[in-house]
């Protein structure tokens, strides 16, 4: 089963904040934002914008790239 593509970002974030021995009260201080704002890139249920997501990673130091593959 494939996870939705936000679920995956979200997933990865999470991973990579933990990689990076950083909390999200660091990243919400690197990224100038309320600790909530952080705190919701991380709910599965939220649906964060993209923009904020990529924010979160150039921050972590990494940058989202897109492949699209054809199914079946």
């Amino acid at each position: 089963m494939d996870l939705p593509v936000q679920t995956q970002l979200k997933v990865l974030l999470m991973k990579t904040l933990r990689d990076e021995r950083m909390t999200r009260a660091e990243l919400a201080r690197r990224l100038d934002w309320h600790r909530e704002q952080v705190d919701r890139l991380f709910r599965l249920n939220h649906a964060s914008r993209l923009d904020q997501i990529e924010a979160a990673f150039k921050v972590l130091g990494r940058r989202i790239s897109v492949e699209l593959h054809a199914t079946g």
